[in-house]
């Protein structure tokens, strides 16, 4: 669970690296940049609509992170169910 505004972008901010050899290099600059710009909202729908062209699977604990990213920005959740997950 995410407790404030500083741990929920420090959180988000990592996420480009996380998922850097999931993703195509063109996507990774994006999110290199909206990282860097704290744009968090398009950083995290650009991720996750990268992870879906790509179809690189992704773990549970990951979807799970993610999930908790999206619900504390407050931006929707149903873009994680087309997502290929492991468990």
């Amino acid at each position: 669970m995410i407790c404030n505004e500083a741990e929920l972008a420090a959180r988000t901010k990592r996420m480009p690296e996380k998922f850097a050899a999931r993703v195509r290099n063109a996507d990774l600059d994006g999110l290199r940049s909206m990282a860097g710009g704290g744009e968090w909202g398009e950083l995290l729908d650009l991720l996750i609509a990268a992870l879906l062209e790509s179809g690189s699977a992704i773990t549970a604990d990951e979807r799970d992170e993610l999930r908790d990213l999206l619900t504390g920005w407050g931006l929707p959740t149903d873009p994680l169910e087309g997502l290929v997950v492991t468990h």
